[in-house]
Parts: structure tokens; C-alpha cells; sequence
């Protein structure tokens, strides 16, 4: 086997162009093995001919090989982009892929308002403003931006609140904004502390600015402004706190990467910390799948390859594998030329290190219990049940409505990782209230959502089936769900889950085929079941009451001439509610620029009118 796979490689790679692109290797049946880049795609192919010089796994995906497809690039970062898009597309087996990919979230200060807002932002940077990060997390964006809402009062409320200038926001007396939506300070005042926070997150300089903050401190007691002094002080020692906690002050590492593999039991953990300007940006859990065979240079390298695809690259990466040894560029890429990587011994960058070392190992340890969880949970229910087949995959469904009015149904998926929410689905259920009968049809919106859900299934690959339906309810909602799938011919287990005679948790009753069974209070399996549950009641009511919110400025709005989408759009966006809109006066009204003076005045009339 291994010889035909070399050979077919072999023909294939004497057609090769020597320049970028991308290639796959397809078995038998044309399913995509392995997808990789080349700076030369004739030297990279042929490579897979001394298979002696290739591992084990390499060996066997070689063996495996029936067919190549190839993409030729202009550059070798096309090659990158490519490649990393391709492989989020198809997933092959022989790559190391990571799920959780997404881009890491900045803290971003506009440029274009007299009072800059400091908020968090996520994805293309196409907005005019200064951008700080990356941050390992939401949460730990969240913490510095409360952190410089503490120390410099930069403003979190919206354009409209500071515009307004007559209302001082809730942060105003937290003491965690210096108070330009209610006029109490200049736009020039409010520039130098925009200066101060730019100072802060981009230099590190924290005893700069606090002598600074030590002076204005003393010339406010010296002139008895004693309100002001006792800011400041609070403020210093605010920043004061921050500086102990977060300041690193270590050669190298004030813009770096520390990644940390651990394997165990065919699983990985790569721990990621990061930092910039001498402050830790926090950290975090990664956790690429890959085949069993990969070995521990290969997966740091994949996985390095495709999380900084579309990131800033730091000047320094750490690593606990000695990357410099097995560092290829054309495997990396021309981005990581003036990057520094490191694999330090002993000193202060080992300590960060182990620190990142430690952390994974935890992290293992944790997901590792979790997949052992989730097996022993989907094991009790097949044996519970008799159910036949493995559970990899559980998809659970609900729905929502107030009265009949704005019915939404949502699924969600869960699996040994967790809640998949890339996976979630909202369903516009049309569904119509029976005005003769008053009733409200909650049997066929949960089969619309089923038969939407899996009645393309037969004509498209791309449609996962799901091994296990969980949903809310009794013997009507089941009987409603497993008729729609009888009919499609679609054969997957269903659970539900109706409350007991009280409606009350802990006392569901779980129900499949003829089967009903009850869990003591205090099984593991039912506090697993409810927590799936839970979350997507959770999902629902949300998309729900979005939905609604949608839809009633929409029905307020039909009635008049003149007042699109766009313009209801405007509306909402300026007056939050529908209500503001309503109660709003002329004046008010006349603040929305971008719609016509005569069309605001309608709008007026139309709810003024006696």
C-alpha cells in the first residue's frame, strides 16, 4: 500500500509548478487526508517520496493517498490564507486543526468624537480609532477596560447620552467616568485623559503615571479641592493595585507569546500566554484535534501555523518544545522571519513558562474528565434506553412565542467538548393562531423546525446528523417529533423531557419509545440533561424576545407612509425603544438628521394625534 501511495505521489509531483499554492491529498473514495502549503509546490510534493525521512503518521497518510488535487497562489501568504480556510472548510483527519480560532478581542478608543467612548471590539479593524490587544479573552478585556474606567474616567455610554449633555450616566457616580454626558467636564480636560489611558495600555510606563497622578493629588489638596484629591487618591491607588498585579517587567517579554503542549491519552492542550507592553494580556486553553499519531513538534507547528494565519505576530514566541531546531520557514511562513523564537532554561522567562506548563497539564486534566463524563453520561442513556449506537453528537430543540405572536423555534448542539455554538439554528416558525379555537399549536412548530431541519438531509453532504434529539416535553411533543422523522425517513433517537405533575426541576419524567423513566434528584445524568435543556430554553427565549423587540417597531411603523426599513432602523437605533419613540417631542424628533424634517413631524402627529 505504502509503494502505490509513493508512486502515485511520485507521477503526480513530475507536473508540479515550482511556485506557491496549496495541495490535498484524497483517498479512495476522494476524501480530503491532509491539506498543506508550499512556498514550491514541486519541492514540497516530492518530499513525500523519501518516505523513510517521513513519521509514522505521515507514513500512513502517504499509504493512504489515492489522488491530489492543487491551487496555485501569487504569494506564499496567499498559500497560508488558503490553506487555513480550506482546512476550516473540510477538517481533514491528518491535519492539526483548532476549533476554537476565533479572533481575539482589543479594547478600541475612537478617533472621531470630541469624547472618545472606550469599549471592546472584535473582527475587521475598519473603524478610525486607536486599537490596544490582542486579549486572551472577553473577560479579560472587560477587566482592563473597568480598570481604566477606574483610573483615567473615560466614558463607556453612548454617542447619544454625551450629545444630549443633560443626563450624567450611572458609571458618573460609580466614579468611573469623568462625566461628558452630563457636561462636567471640557473636551479638552477629557483629550488628556484619553492621552493618559493611551500612555497606560501602550508604554506600561505605570510610574510615569503615578507621580503624575501624585502631583495633580497635591496641587487639588494645596488649592482644598477636596472631592478632586480624593479622586485622585483613589484613582493612584487603583493604578497602584494594577501595576503589583499585572506589571512584567522582564527583558524580551514586553511583546511575546508563551505556548505550553501537553499530551495525554491521544489528547493535547497548548496553553497560551500573552503580553504586551510589559502587562500580562492574560491567557488561555487550546485544544487542536489531531491524529492519534501526531507527534508533539507537529502539532505545535500546525497549530502555530494556523492561529497566527490572520493574527498580529508578536516579536517573541516561547515554547516548551525547541521549535529553532525543526523551524522551517516554508513551513511557517515569510510573517514568522522576524519573529524570535525562544526556549529558555532557567530565569525569569522559565518561571513564565512553567507557569504556562502548569496550566495545561490542569486544562488536560480538566477535558480529559469531561470526555470521560460525556461518555459515562451517553453510555447510562444507550443502556437506560437501549439505545444501539454511539452518541457523539446531541441535538436539542425548543421553541417560543408570546400568545401566538412572533413564534421562533432554536437548536442546539452539544457534544464531548461542550456547547457547540456555531452550530446553533433559529427557525422563523410559520405558524398562523387559530383565532376560532385560541389555540396555540406548540406540537407543530417543534415538527415545522424538524421537518426545515432534515428534509435536505438526502441532498446535502454538508448537513451533520445529529445522534441523539433531546427536547421539552411530554408524549404529544414526542410522538409530534419522531412522526416528522418517520416521515423523512430519518431514524435518530429522541428524549424528552416533561416536568413532572408540579412542573417543578428535578422531578422530569424522560421519555423514549414507549418507554418513561425518572432519575433520582441528585443523578448526575439528570443535572446533564437539564443543563442541556436549560441552555437552549435559554437560546429561545433571547432569540425570542429579539424577534420581538424587531417586530413590534416594525408594526408601530406600518401604518405610515414613507417609513422603511432603513428609517425604522434609524429610529430604533437613536431611541433604544419603541416607547422613547412614542413619548418622544418634536425637538427630540428633530435630533435624527438623516430623515427629513417633514417625516419626523408625521411621526409626531401620529402619536400626539387626539
Amino acid at each position: 500500500m505504502t509503494l502505490q501511495g509513493q508512486e502515485i505521489i511520485r507521477n503526480i509531483s513530475k507536473t508540479l509548478p515550482k511556485q506557491p499554492g496549496v495541495y490535498q491529498m484524497l483517498d479512495e473514495k476522494g476524501n480530503i487526508l491532509y491539506i498543506g502549503k508550499a512556498k514550491n509546490i514541486f519541492n514540497r510534493v516530492k518530499n513525500y517520496v523519501s518516505i523513510n525521512s517521513l513519521t509514522r503518521r505521515i507514513q500512513r497518510m502517504v499509504s493512504m493517498t489515492k489522488d491530489m488535487n492543487f491551487f496555485v497562489t501569487n504569494t506564499e501568504f496567499e498559500a497560508i490564507i488558503l490553506e487555513c480556510n480550506l482546512i476550516k472548510k473540510h477538517k481533514p483527519r491528518f491535519n492539526i486543526l483548532l476549533r476554537d480560532d476565533k479572533s481575539f478581542p482589543y479594547i478600541f478608543i475612537s478617533s472621531e468624537h470630541n469624547y472618545p467612548r472606550i469599549e471592546k471590539h472584535r473582527g475587521a479593524k475598519d473603524k478610525k480609532g486607536r486599537y490596544y490587544g490582542p486579549f486572551a479573552s472577553p473577560d479579560a478585556v472587560n477587566k482592563t477596560i473597568n480598570t481604566i474606567q477606574r483610573i483615567f474616567l473615560l466614558r463607556s455610554c453612548t454617542d447619544k447620552e454625551v450629545s444630549a449633555g443633560n443626563k450624567l450616566c450611572f458609571n458618573y457616580y460609580l466614579k468611573r467616568c469623568s462625566g461628558p454626558c452630563g457636561g462636567k467636564i471640557s473636551q479638552a480636560e477629557y483629550s488628556k485623559l484619553v492621552e493618559s489611558a493611551d500612555e497606560f495600555l501602550t508604554s506600561g510606563n505605570y510610574e510615569k503615571i503615578q507621580k503624575k497622578f501624585s502631583n495633580q493629588m497635591f496641587i487639588a489638596s494645596e488649592k482644598k479641592n477636596f472631592e478632586l484629591a480624593a479622586s485622585l487618591r483613589d484613582r493612584l491607588k487603583a493604578l497602584k493595585h494594577i501595576s503589583q498585579n499585572n506589571s512584567i517587567n522582564i527583558k524580551d517579554i514586553n511583546d511575546a507569546d508563551i505556548f505550553a503542549i501537553t499530551t495525554k491519552e491521544g489528547k493535547t492542550c497548548i496553553y497560551g500566554s500573552f503580553y504586551r507592553n510589559n502587562s500580562s494580556y492574560g491567557g488561555k486553553a487550546f485544544y487542536p484535534d489531531h491524529d492519534n499519531l501526531s507527534e508533539v513538534d507537529e502539532i505545535i507547528i500546525g497549530f502555530l501555523n494556523i492561529f497566527y494565519a490572520e493574527k498580529e505576530i508578536p516579536k517573541y514566541i516561547i515554547t516548551n518544545i525547541d521549535i529553532n531546531k525543526k523551524l522551517d520557514l516554508h513551513v511557517f511562513g515569510k510573517n514568522f522571519e522576524k519573529t524570535k523564537f525562544l526556549r529558555p532554561q532557567k530565569g525569569p522567562k522559565k518561571n513564565l513558562l512553567k507557569f504556562a506548563e502548569e496550566n495545561s497539564r490542569i486544562n488536560l486534566e480538566l477535558k480529559l474528565n469531561k470526555l470521560k463524563s460525556f461518555d459515562n453520561f451517553t453510555n447510562e442513556i444507550k443502556k437506560i434506553f437501549k439505545i444501539d449506537r454511539d452518541i457523539k453528537k446531541i441535538e436539542a430543540y425548543d421553541n417560543s412565542h408570546t400568545f401566538g405572536k412572533f413564534p421562533i423555534g432554536v437548536m442546539i448542539a452539544y457534544n464531548n467538548n461542550g456547547f457547540l455554538k456555531s452550530n446553533y439554528r433559529k427557525f422563523n416558525i410559520k405558524f398562523n393562531i387559530d383565532n376560532n379555537k385560541n389555540t396555540i399549536d406548540d406540537y407543530y412548530m417543534m415538527k415545522e423546525m424538524l421537518i426545515r431541519r432534515f428534509k435536505n438531509i438526502k441532498f446535502s453532504e454538508e448537513i451533520e446528523l445529529p445522534d441523539l434529539i433531546i427536547i421539552d416535553g411530554g408524549k404529544g411533543q414526542y410522538n409530534s417529533v419522531k412522526s416528522a422523522l418517520d416521515n423523512l425517513n430519518i431514524n435518530i433517537p429522541i428524549i424528552s423531557m416533561a416536568k413532572g405533575a408540579e412542573r417543578d426541576s428535578g422531578r422530569e419524567i424522560l421519555i423514549h419509545e414507549k418507554v418513561s423513566y425518572r432519575l433520582n434528584n441528585n443523578n448526575p445524568l439528570l443535572h446533564f440533561l437539564q443543563n442541556i435543556r436549560d441552555e437552549v430554553h435559554r437560546f429561545a427565549i433571547t432569540t425570542h424576545r429579539s424577534k420581538r423587540s424587531k417586530m413590534s417597531v416594525r408594526s408601530v411603523f406600518d401604518d405610515i407612509e414613507g417609513i422603511g426599513p432603513q428609517r425604522k432602523k434609524i429610529l430604533k437605533k437613536h431611541f433604544g425603544t419603541v416607547e422613547n419613540i412614542k413619548t418622544a417631542s418634536l425637538e427630540d424628533l428633530k435630533q435624527v438628521k438623516s430623515i427629513p424634517f417633514a417625516m419626523l413631524k408625521k411621526i409626531y402627529e401620529y402619536f400626539h394625534s387626539t
